[in-house]
């Protein structure tokens, strides 16, 4: 995909996102990557999904919040959406769309993929300057966050939100705040609609900041 709307969407994305919360989106998505990739290592054994399946290299594993928080922000341009919001089936496999060998999206670094801003540039350049490296660890990445997804989905208390959700968007799909409680996210998590997250025990959802 080369034409000038994906050329400028994470640009943009980016730009709004920093005009409202202060920050660079994957700013926001790197403790949620900690979060999940701690959470997974801890449990891996009981996991369908894990790191042990991804097929990483030595010197992988330390690249791997990099890229669950890179496959967070393609996910939050795609759809803008706040980091919580993301739908995380879709959101584990967007950098796996981009990063494949042979994909039409941008490459890494260039100006319809550009790096992103803030204290984490250094481990971005770190995880993505090797194209080879790039796409073993989206299936890292991914492989930590359909474990979630599949834990988190097994959770009887999700499903008030998830009636909520049908009814008043019809959508159903397990969001990544739903799994704050889950990894240890304990604080104030930003959503749209607070009440698409009731009676989940443990989290926090406040609604989004006033635009700018």
């Amino acid at each position: 995909m080369t034409d000038t709307r994906v050329d400028t969407v994470m640009l943009q994305h980016a730009q709004r996102y920093i005009e409202r919360h202060g920050r660079h989106p994957y700013t926001d998505c790197w403790p949620w990557a900690e979060a999940a990739l701690a959470w997974s290592r801890a449990h891996e054994q009981h996991l369908g999904w894990s790191l042990r399946r991804s097929g990483l290299h030595d010197g992988d594993i330390e690249h791997v919040p990099a890229a669950i928080a890179e496959t967070l922000r393609l996910s939050m341009a795609r759809h803008d959406r706040t980091p919580g919001d993301l739908d995380l089936h879709g959101a584990s496999s967007e950098l796996f769309i981009w990063a494949t060998k042979g994909s039409r999206y941008p490459v890494a670094g260039s100006a319809g993929w550009p790096e992103p801003t803030g204290p984490h540039l250094a481990a971005w350049r770190a995880a993505f300057s090797d194209p080879e490296r790039a796409e073993r660890l989206a299936s890292g990445a991914q492989d930590v966050l359909r474990g979630l997804l599949f834990h988190t989905a097994k959770t009887p208390q999700h499903c008030d939100a998830l009636d909520y959700r049908l009814r008043t968007y019809d959508c159903s799909y397990v969001a990544l705040a739903d799994a704050a409680p889950v990894i240890g996210i304990t604080g104030p998590v930003e959503v749209k609609d607070p009440l698409s997250y009731q009676t989940i025990t443990g989290l926090t959802a406040v609604p989004l900041p006033a635009a700018a």
